[in-house]
């Protein structure tokens, strides 16, 4: 077989999976375990009493390429797990025999003109370690994809060229936005909260260049902005933001108690040391008036210095889903893909300072815990469920 290669974060090699040592299985917490056909053929050439261990803990699933989806327990928790927590399928048949998205996850395979690219998912929390607490900016080098235990190379997303943009070479608009998203993401020189002011100044000015009809010029432009990037041209904003906060925090309130309502006691214990670390009761909605200028203060006394955490976050997220569009949908509105970013920003942003004012440290397991606990609840639960 042909090795395929692929791009990759530096940070992907130093990944390994726990095992029964995480503290948060990923085969439970009610996700939909989805079974692939090819999968559920090999589960079908079993003996009788191995085929019925494991059909008897699946139902139909009529969704192509899947055929199947696990049964949950009571706590949501796969039924082929053993009493260490470790999958009883992979001990007893290999890994080849894991469905896709078992094989898979944590990690998220995307396809953009032929090229393969691969990320970790922050709904793990050593993907989460591995990530966030890397101080030198996130790059991408090269590696041999290794094909699935069906021997073949499927990506979970991909991106349709044609279904965003009218330019000529849709490649090269792409690439350039991806990259100048990234770099100013990374340039260090302002905060992390002035450098989404930033591109989102970007997002505004391609947006009216492709309301203008001119998808032609969006590769040019984006260059040009970095050159200005670079000359300083964005230096007043610093005194513009001189606390570096512009969040709606009404707005990121709700957000979270919305997320709160769909009963995730880990998700929900965070939020809650959160509100309490400032101040804020359950369910009211007023602020303390000292409010602002505490939220400054908690955020420079645990992150002066650790501002990776925020960058690397938001640009695992610009690379992993295909920012400014979005692997997921067909949306070309890439401004509503850039607020959606912004709102997590906030979101993870307000968790993790109102947690480490609880603690009154810099907590970085509670972070670790956290941050994972917040992505399996807004990256990847529609109705509770994983989707992959």
């Amino acid at each position: 077989m042909n090795e395929m290669k692929v791009h990759q974060p530096q940070y992907f090699k130093k990944f390994q999976c726990t095992g029964s040592e995480c503290k948060s299985n990923c085969c439970g917490h009610n996700w939909q375990i989805r079974i692939d056909k090819k999968t559920y053929d090999k589960y079908m050439q079993l003996d009788e009493n191995q085929k019925k261990k494991i059909l008897e803990k699946t139902k139909v699933y009529t969704e192509d390429p899947f055929l199947a989806v696990m049964i949950m327990d009571s706590k949501g928790d796969c039924q082929l797990l053993n009493d260490k927590g470790l999958c009883s399928i992979q001990l007893e048949y290999g890994y080849t025999y894991l469905c896709r998205t078992c094989m898979l996850h944590p990690r998220n395979i995307v396809l953009v003109d032929r090229e393969f690219e691969i990320y970790l998912e922050l709904s793990c929390e050593e993907a989460v370690r591995v990530i966030l607490f890397e101080q030198n900016p996130m790059s991408l080098e090269e590696a041999i994809l290794e094909p699935d235990g069906n021997g073949d190379y499927i990506p979970n997303n991909m991106l349709a060229a044609d279904k965003y943009t009218s330019a000529a070479d849709f490649t090269k608009v792409f690439w350039k936005l991806r990259r100048a998203s990234v770099v100013i993401m990374q340039y260090r020189n302002y905060s992390v909260r002035v450098r989404m002011l930033i591109l989102c100044m970007l997002i505004e000015q391609i947006m009216k260049l492709r309301t203008d009809g001119k998808d032609y010029d969006v590769a040019r432009s984006a260059d040009k902005f970095l050159d200005q990037l670079y000359a300083g041209a964005y230096d007043d904003l610093v005194e513009q933001m001189p606390d570096g906060i512009d969040s709606d925090f009404n707005v990121v309130l709700d957000i979270l108690r919305d997320i709160e309502g769909k009963n995730d006691k880990r998700f929900n214990k965070y939020f809650g040391q959160a509100l309490e670390g400032f101040g804020i009761t359950r369910t009211g909605n007023e602020f303390p008036d000292d409010f602002r200028d505490n939220y400054l203060k908690y955020y420079k006394t645990y992150f002066t210095g650790k501002e990776y955490i925020f960058e690397n976050y938001v640009v695992n997220q610009i690379l992993s889903k295909g920012f400014p569009f979005n692997y997921r949908s067909e949306a070309s509105d890439i401004m509503k893909n850039y607020a959606d970013l912004l709102a997590k920003f906030d979101l993870v942003e307000f968790l993790l300072v109102g947690l480490c004012r609880h603690r009154m440290k810099f907590d970085k397991r509670s972070i670790i815990d956290c941050v994972a606990a917040f992505s399996r609840r807004y990256d990847h639960s529609i109705e509770g469920f994983l989707v992959m």
